[in-house]
């Protein structure tokens, strides 16, 4: 099960039917920076508590974000595709 929270740019993963936090699961973000410019904007594993933030960095990138592709990879539960958009500001 896969809970995007858009407002904080956080994304919280958990097996389905008991709501187990499912960490290290992987996640990959690409971010549309406008049209036809995708690119790869970070990665890394959901942590304990099966969140990972797929916003922050130490640039001024968020800035320039329209919309997020997160690809999420689980040895034990596949792989799944989810959009989001960056949070307000």
């Amino acid at each position: 099960s896969i809970q995007i929270v858009e407002n904080y740019g956080q994304i919280k993963v958990t097996a389905q039917g008991d709501g187990t936090p499912l960490s290290r699961t992987y996640v990959k973000v690409y971010a549309s920076m406008g049209p036809g410019k995708a690119r790869f904007y970070k990665d890394g594993y959901t942590d304990l508590r099966g969140r990972f933030d797929y916003t922050s960095l130490s640039t001024d990138e968020l800035d320039r974000v329209q919309r997020f592709a997160l690809l999420l990879m689980s040895e034990e539960h596949g792989a799944v595709i989810r959009e989001a958009k960056p949070p307000k500001r």
